[in-house]
């Protein structure tokens, strides 16, 4: 196994509005109307929290890796609180660009009862991040992980980790609804994990032609994640199936998918074996979705390392 020594986390930085509304989408929304949506949620409860997949993947990396965290993204004007907070859990943020035209990138989210989402999502300056080359910043004992951001970030670091040779995981869920065939064909091949969930998965296969032989013959892991029903990994030679950890109460799913991948690769980075991996990225996201926001979880080594017992006990398939 490949000895990492730092993290890059290619992804955004943004405000977080969380928004629950005590309904259901499913029972507003007029199938024979879609053509027309006009719609208003009354919601009764509001969060606004520090997030973006860059804050949030290298906020959860930080639990279990002394190796070093290298968030790449770009803050605006109101944006200096990120730097204190990074600061603050030893994360490098050496490679973050402020830019002081923009408002920090802000995303907002109204949660119904079924735990479904509607997203909006302001960019701001991150598309500047493009001017940060991973030439200079990755070596040979780097490590990736490329996950959602602006169009023009997201495609400058995909071209310098697949040129560079940076082992990455791919994460292009979020980037589905413009990326272009090619781009995102160009990016699984050329990537060690491809992660998604079930929906994104198949939009990905049905995008791209691809099939999941194709990557397996490509020694491309094929990471699914499945919410409370756990996550599906299938590699060249294995296909298995973690189960999650039961919690009391799901708070907030918001972030849960982010802290899964910081559980992963600080696992991998720390030359655990896959299901180990996978069992700690199981019971990080599990800590997550029991707070608002998706770094105000902070659960000890100790809590982590019980959850994880509780996950290798119940029925792991291999």
């Amino acid at each position: 196994m490949k000895e990492y020594q730092q993290i890059l986390v290619c992804g955004s930085i943004s405000y977080d509005e969380i928004m629950d509304y005590p309904g259901r989408f499913v029972d507003q929304i007029q199938p024979d109307r879609l053509h027309q949506i006009n719609l208003s949620f009354n919601v009764d409860h509001l969060e606004r929290q520090l997030g973006g997949t860059a804050t949030n993947i290298a906020y959860n990396l930080s639990f279990f890796t002394k190796k070093k965290i290298i968030p790449i993204s770009v803050i605006g004007r109101d944006g200096r609180i990120f730097i204190n907070f990074f600061k603050k859990h030893g994360i490098d943020y050496s490679h973050i660009i402020i830019n002081k035209e923009k408002y920090t990138a802000t995303g907002k989210a109204i949660t119904d009862l079924s735990n479904n989402q509607i997203w909006g999502y302001y960019y701001g300056p991150l598309g500047l991040a493009k001017k940060k080359k991973l030439a200079k910043i990755a070596d040979s004992n780097s490590i990736l992980i490329l996950s959602a951001t602006a169009e023009e970030a997201f495609l400058a670091h995909q071209h310098d980790a697949i040129s560079q040779k940076i082992d990455y995981m791919y994460d292009p869920g979020m980037t589905l609804p413009w990326i272009k065939k090619d781009d995102l064909k160009n990016g699984i091949i050329h990537a060690k994990w491809l992660i998604g969930n079930d929906y994104e998965i198949s939009l990905i296969y049905k995008k791209t032609g691809l099939k999941m032989t194709d990557l397996l013959a490509k020694n491309i892991a094929i990471i699914i994640t499945q919410g409370e029903n756990g996550v599906i990994f299938q590699d060249r030679l294995h296909k298995r199936h973690v189960p999650a950890y039961k919690v009391k109460k799901i708070v907030d799913p918001t972030g849960a998918g982010d802290a899964w991948r910081g559980g992963f690769i600080s696992a991998i980075v720390e030359e655990k074996s896959a299901v180990d991996a996978l069992i700690q990225g199981n019971a990080i996201a599990s800590f997550a979705i029991e707070k608002y926001g998706t770094v105000n979880h902070r659960p000890t080594r100790k809590q982590i390392e019980d959850r994880m017992s509780v996950i290798k006990n119940a029925k792991v398939s291999l």
